[in-house]
């Protein structure tokens, strides 16, 4: 019996991938930092802090750590509205879990302050019963640490939760954890994404609950 929808962020709940490369890249400006289209196509669900090391390779980790702390006060010096960006169908499924019993869970790789301001900026913060970000892992996605700890968070076992997700690195570390997988659309062509590995590919959240229906419920 499945108890738990466990989400991905950005790219799931929110269309955020275009805002936060706009953050990226003017980071990297001032930085004088050019960014090869391979390497934008690697940022794509992962947190800035795993990549550093592809971006300016051969710097200490403590210049990797300055870089990041540097590029999380950026980001809160050029912010952007969770609620504008928010996906088709997100508050209408959130209501369809919570009436049928379902717990509600968010593994992202995304900081906690991010995870927690998108919750307050959508008016979903309420429904979220277990928030993990990848940033508390030595390693994140596509590692299924931060989906493992979700589950134990939850205290479920895999086969009684499912996880939604966009990216190939979020599927895989979603699959690694025993997780059944949908793979939402990605919208903008710049953020392709190979989600052949997904169970199921949805065309949009509202989708899914006819998955769980007939997976019989918490109620």
């Amino acid at each position: 019996m499945i108890k738990a929808v466990i989400f991905d962020m950005d790219g799931v709940l929110v269309d955020s991938e275009p805002e936060t490369l706009k953050q990226r890249l003017g980071y990297f400006e001032q930085l004088g930092i050019e960014v090869t289209p391979e390497l934008g196509a690697k940022m794509i669900g992962l947190n800035l802090s795993s990549l550093w090391p592809q971006v300016l390779p051969g710097k200490t980790d403590a210049t990797y750590q300055q870089l990041q702390d540097e590029y999380v006060t950026y980001k809160h010096a050029h912010p952007f509205n969770y609620a504008a960006v928010m996906q088709p169908t997100v508050r209408e499924f959130f209501d369809w879990l919570k009436k049928h019993g379902y717990r509600i869970a968010i593994a992202s790789a995304s900081d906690h302050e991010f995870i927690a301001m998108m919750g307050r900026q959508t008016g979903l913060a309420d429904d979220i019963d277990v928030i993990t970000s990848g940033t508390d892992f030595e390693r994140s996605k596509p590692d299924p640490a931060v989906y493992l700890a979700t589950l134990q968070k939850l205290g479920l076992d895999a086969d009684e939760a499912v996880a939604v997700e966009d990216s190939a690195v979020g599927i895989q570390a979603a699959k690694a954890a025993g997780l059944v997988t949908f793979a939402v659309p990605i919208r903008d062509p710049r953020f392709a994404q190979d989600q052949g590995a997904a169970d199921y590919r949805v065309p949009n959240l509202m989708a899914i609950h006819t998955y769980l229906q007939a997976e019989g419920g918490p109620r």
